[in-house]
């Protein structure tokens, strides 16, 4: 379109019908329509493509061929101007059909003139450059639909790779704990039991009043503290019964412990028997329930604690609950600090390497309940 005049391109097979058309344009002061015309679908096919006109007029019937077949060739080829179908008759399968091959509006012969067909033209135009632009924007959103789905792979990617490490972080520490609780036990432990034997004997000097052995008395209690609390320490670092005997076990000592140094009361509910769980789970449920008693002995003022310890459809249940303060009014608005001091986060993400989940309910002055599962 320049200068204001409208080029359109005629696609029929009768000459009149093109005379026609243009003796009922000039009748229009404005626009000025420049018309050509093309008598065969083999001459639009050429029009289509050198693309030079502003809109398009396809008759429904060129001689052999179909004008539908020249309108969905022209959209295949890549036209984007307006297109009406000329038709002898119109009715809802006509329009269906023009739409359908990408026509922008019909209009029936003998039923128009120039103002409805200059509204047409312009109805044609509005409804083309809207498709344009509609397809501009579905582009721009594929485009960045195919994007987010490349960072959302790359970021998977990298999940998949940070959860490997940390999986490989969490084995390596777990093993260590156990090289260092075999160490303590095997050989600072058995060190500190000749030391009592030692001053045991010493212990029993035959002289009455021995300096030596009252000295000998005193060091043995110090010797018995330090077995006491060597113990004590293996066995936080990683217990035995974890390895020996299993989950229940462990835990189950682990509240014997609780209980005799902060007098806590614990009603315990644990239902695994002899049954073993993968290490990896076992060692990721004893770590989290071991947080949370810590959480609870440090944090809730709490004099019970329940834990609950079960297999339900398939996953391992774990429940622990106190009557203490509570966290918050809403355990979920926690800052970030303070949920990082609590343990939370490291409960979580130690969670997350055996596919496990945390969930954590509280009210202030109504106690806490962690509660924990895990995919078997």
């Amino acid at each position: 379109m320049s200068a204001g005049t409208i080029k359109a391109l005629l696609v029929d097979d009768a000459e009149i019908e093109f005379h026609s058309l243009q003796r009922m344009l000039r009748k229009l002061s404005t626009p000025l329509y420049h018309l050509d015309w093309a008598s065969s679908a083999a001459e639009g096919r050429v029009a289509f493509q050198l693309d030079q006109h502003d809109v398009y007029l396809i008759d429904f019937k060129l001689g052999p061929d179909s004008g539908l077949d020249l309108i969905r060739t022209a959209r295949e080829q890549g036209v984007t101007k307006p297109i009406i179908l000329l038709t002898a008759y119109g009715n809802a399968a006509v329009d269906a059909a023009a739409t359908e091959i990408g026509a922008n509006d019909y209009l029936v012969k003998g039923e128009f003139d120039a103002v409805i067909l200059d509204r047409a033209v312009r109805y044609a135009t509005r409804h083309a450059r809207n498709i344009i632009e509609m397809e501009r924007r579905l582009a721009e959103t594929r485009a960045l639909i195919a994007k987010l789905e490349l960072e959302t792979e790359r970021r998977a990617l990298a999940e998949a790779e940070l959860s490997n490490v940390l999986g490989s972080i969490v084995s390596e520490q777990e093993a260590e704990r156990r090289r260092i609780t075999r160490e303590l036990h095997d050989n600072i432990g058995q060190s500190l039991t000749l030391l009592q034997l030692g001053l045991g004997s010493l212990k029993s000097c035959p002289v009455a009043g021995c300096a030596l052995a009252r000295n000998a008395a005193a060091l043995l209690d110090v010797t018995r503290n330090m077995s006491v609390e060597l113990h004590r320490l293996a066995r936080e670092i990683r217990p035995a019964e974890l390895d020996d005997l299993g989950l229940e076990s462990a835990i189950g000592q682990l509240a014997a412990e609780w209980g005799k140094h902060c007098g806590l009361t614990f009603n315990l509910h644990l239902a695994l028997g002899a049954r073993r769980l993968p290490p990896d789970v076992e060692s990721a449920i004893y770590r989290v329930a071991q947080e949370a008693v810590t959480n609870v002995v440090r944090h809730s003022r709490a004099r019970q604690v329940g834990i609950i310890l079960e297999v339900r459809n398939n996953e391992v249940i774990c429940i622990i609950e106190d009557d203490g303060q509570g966290l918050a009014n809403d355990p979920s608005k926690l800052s970030h600090a303070k949920a990082k001091r609590l343990g939370l986060l490291g409960m979580r993400e130690r969670l997350a390497l055996v596919h496990g989940t945390l969930e954590i309910e509280s009210a202030r002055g109504q106690g806490a309940t962690v509660f924990l599962r895990v995919p078997l």
